[in-house]
């Protein structure tokens, strides 16, 4: 039941999307790539929780609400950016340590992708163990990636090493990035 639940809040997430050409135009929870941050939340929110996750160049944020289709809503912002212009968004569903859950439902979404992207380029990215560095363990990743003009869009199924993060829970991501933020991204990674 739960797996059909996720089928329809990810199909309901996506019906946005279907007549957006432009990066800025896709949606994750009503916040798109070149919103401004502030919109969603205050200044104070932003310097007291942002993650230094990256160096210094961008940061990430963890907005803290109720969303319809997340659990969890991450947007990434130009650190030196006083406008805290979003360059990248990001839902996830945490699926325990069930990440074949994960794999199925990375199928389906990305047959919805399939349809939505049909001029994008295509392409899965795996990251095997210690990809994610010593302090992961074996984190493993795996991504279906569509670029297009302007930006990307990703599909990522999260299998955290439980022996060294047995608080991190296993997840799909769903992204949407600028093609500046993507570009640096796969660059310093």
């Amino acid at each position: 039941m739960r797996i059909f639940l996720i089928i329809i809040i990810l199909i309901a997430s996506f019906q946005s999307w279907t007549k957006a050409d432009d990066v800025s135009e896709f949606e994750i929870e009503g916040i798109s790539v070149g919103d401004n941050l502030l919109d969603y939340t205050t200044v104070d929110y932003i310097k007291n929780n942002f993650g230094n996750w990256y160096d210094d160049e961008y940061r990430q944020l963890l907005i803290d609400k109720n969303f319809l289709h997340y659990e969890d809503v991450l947007v990434s912002y130009k650190s030196t950016d006083k406008n805290y212009t979003i360059v990248a968004i990001s839902g996830s569903i945490n699926y325990g340590s069930k990440i074949n859950e994960c794999y199925k439902e990375q199928e389906k979404v990305d047959k919805i992708f399939l349809e939505i992207f049909s001029n994008s380029q295509r392409r899965i990215d795996i990251f095997e163990k210690g990809s994610y560095g010593l302090e992961n363990g074996d984190t493993n990743s795996r991504q279906i990636v569509y670029e297009f003009e302007g930006g990307s869009a990703v599909i990522e199924c999260l299998d955290w090493d439980q022996k060294k993060k047995p608080s991190f829970k296993d997840r799909i991501l769903i992204s949407i990035e600028n093609a500046e933020f993507r570009s640096w991204l796969l660059k310093n990674s």
